[in-house]
């Protein structure tokens, strides 16, 4: 993954050291035999929006793209028409239950973890087609998730892989590229 410039470094910084704050803070009450379980879901809920609402970047994109999307753009006279969803292949809830299950006293630096841990996994999406992102759902729930891999084989989603220069030039026009990324001649 290419690095961060400065800014975005700092502005992610600071939504991860408020995400750390309000999950350690909460923990207590979370992990308590006070909290019902749709108390427990609120606070995921909670959690996982503030996770949702840091900057994106597309240096948090895996290089992956599902092979309905590349057959659309392959076939389509227009490609820069073709919507694609950034899907965050881990659910934002589940992201949140994560944080609150950490034994964050063994942790030196909570806004560092929570950074990382968007940057290496919670932030990270792949491009798919709407109705593709829409599949997915049920098989990313909280009480159902097992793994990114995992809910996208359940939702019958294959993946390729592309460099984002190579991906600009199909968005531009260069659809045969997107016929040779899914017969394996081109990555």
């Amino acid at each position: 993954m290419q690095s961060l410039d400065d800014d975005l470094r700092l502005r992610l910084l600071e939504r991860a050291d408020v995400v750390a704050r309000t999950v350690v803070s909460q923990q207590p009450f979370y992990r308590s035999q006070q909290c019902s379980s749709n108390q427990k879901q609120l606070l995921e809920t909670m959690v996982g929006a503030a996770i949702w609402c840091f900057p994106g970047s597309d240096i948090l994109w895996t290089g992956a793209i599902s092979v309905a999307a590349l057959k659309l753009l392959a076939a389509s006279s227009l490609p820069k028409t073709v919507k694609l969803t950034k899907e965050h292949r881990y659910p934002r809830k589940v992201a949140a239950a994560e944080l609150f299950a950490l034994d964050w006293s063994a942790i030196g630096d909570p806004a560092a973890e929570v950074l990382n841990r968007y940057l290496d996994c919670y932030g990270r999406f792949n491009y798919v087609l709407p109705e593709e992102n829409k599949r997915l759902g049920k098989y990313q729930k909280t009480h159902s998730f097992v793994s990114p891999e995992h809910a996208y084989t359940q939702a019958g989603i294959e993946l390729r892989y592309l460099s984002m220069p190579l991906l600009k030039e199909i968005r531009a026009g260069e659809s045969e590229l997107a016929s040779l990324v899914l017969s394996g001649q081109i990555d």
